[in-house]
């Protein structure tokens, strides 16, 4: 796996030695721009066409993923499910929902530095050890596995993400296919949490790669839009995690496009 110091120095170098901080973000732009799937997008290609073309699509829904992370794109230590800093910002409600789907998988969970979930449910200069207990209190209230992930761990020294995988049927390991563009997942609907969690999640999430941590609305414009893209299970799930999607990020209009996917997988419910 290629981790932070590596990805920095194909980016311009390591990240220390770098003066101008936008060089890293100009390279990374750069090479995400030549992405087959980023590029289809942006020609008005339908996403289903382009995926068939792109191999390893099947593949990525052919195992159990293992992983529990953050939505961070950065993060990445297996077969990776994404819940917004591992579930930090979950209601008690909610919180007992994302319990249980996860009791027993015999799963990995981590938590990560510089979480910014962390930093939104407690500000101040101790969020990432307040990230750091909650996820391990995941993992010891479900019976699995904990972890930390430091930034030397991080597969991108910055937030490269281009996509948002509103992600639904549980099978998808994005990311670890290559082929697919940098990308935050929210395995929110997969996992039974509700509507009005997602939708702050999409929000939120699409409101980093927005900001000055990601590539930034300067970037993201109606040419070169942000994508969210759907993976659902059937029709019916499809439809209705997009309209959840679009009034998500309704106020960001052409800077945002959302699109998706009925996945291939061989045995639907």
């Amino acid at each position: 796996m290629t981790n932070y110091h590596e990805q920095a120095a194909a980016l311009g170098g390591h990240p220390e030695h770098v003066s101008d901080h936008a060089q890293l973000f100009d390279k990374a732009w750069e090479q995400t721009s030549e992405n087959f799937l980023i590029k289809g997008l942006k020609a008005g290609q339908d996403i289903e066409d382009l995926l068939l073309q792109m191999p390893g699509f099947k593949e990525a829904f052919s195992h159990e993923l293992n992983t529990l992370e953050c939505s961070d794109g950065r993060v990445r230590s297996g077969a990776k499910m994404g819940v917004a800093g591992e579930g930090i910002l979950l209601n008690d409600e909610e919180w007992k929902v994302l319990v249980d789907a996860l009791r027993g998988k015999d799963m990995l969970i981590t938590g990560h530095e510089s979480c910014g979930a962390a930093a939104m449910a407690h500000p101040g200069p101790d969020s990432d050890a307040y990230g750091y207990a909650t996820a391990k209190k995941l993992a010891i209230e479900t019976g699995n596995r904990y972890q930390e992930v430091h930034h030397e761990d991080f597969i991108s020294p910055i937030h490269n993400e281009r996509t948002l995988v509103v992600e639904g049927t549980g099978k998808f390991d994005v990311a670890n296919w290559p082929e697919f563009p940098p990308q935050y997942i929210s395995s929110a609907a997969a996992l039974g949490l509700g509507d009005a969690y997602l939708k702050k999640a999409i929000a939120a999430l699409t409101g980093i790669a927005m900001g000055d941590h990601g590539f930034s609305d300067k970037r993201f414009n109606a040419e070169n839009p942000f994508y969210i893209i759907v993976s659902a299970k059937d029709e019916e799930q499809k439809e209705h995690l997009s309209a959840l999607a679009e009034e998500a990020v309704k106020d960001l209009g052409v800077k945002v496009q959302v699109t998706g996917f009925v996945a291939p997988l061989e045995n639907k419910q």
